[in-house]
């Protein structure tokens, strides 16, 4: 998996760059994951300080969240939390494709 990690209008600190890696691997334990970046930005003229941007880049769809906060770990769980939200949508979705339909016997399911 490759990963990016990239800081505007703030500085990078080595806790941060820890806490995102293991968000990437999270979700790679879940879907296989070729892609992970992350922006984490300090806007000037914002109602909040930091604004955390992941995107995930696999088989089928990419996911993209975003998650605004007033600290970087308040932005840091609004990210995880979307990030789940995302990975439990697609995994139910997965199952309701492939499941069979009530009824249906055994030999004709496929």
């Amino acid at each position: 998996m490759i990963t990016h990690i990239q800081y505007f209008g703030c500085d990078a600190r080595p806790d941060w760059d820890e806490k995102l890696e293991a968000l990437f691997f999270e979700a790679r334990q879940h879907l296989p994951v070729t892609d992970a970046s992350a922006r984490v930005e300090e806007p000037k003229n914002a109602t909040y300080r930091y604004r955390i941007s992941l995107s995930l880049k696999l088989p089928g769809p990419d996911i993209q969240v975003h998650a605004d906060g007033y600290t970087f770990n308040e932005a840091l769980i609004g990210v995880s939390a979307a990030i789940r939200q995302k990975l439990k949508a697609r995994a139910a979705k997965a199952t309701r494709n492939t499941a069979a339909t009530r009824g249906v016997k055994a030999a004709h399911r496929g």
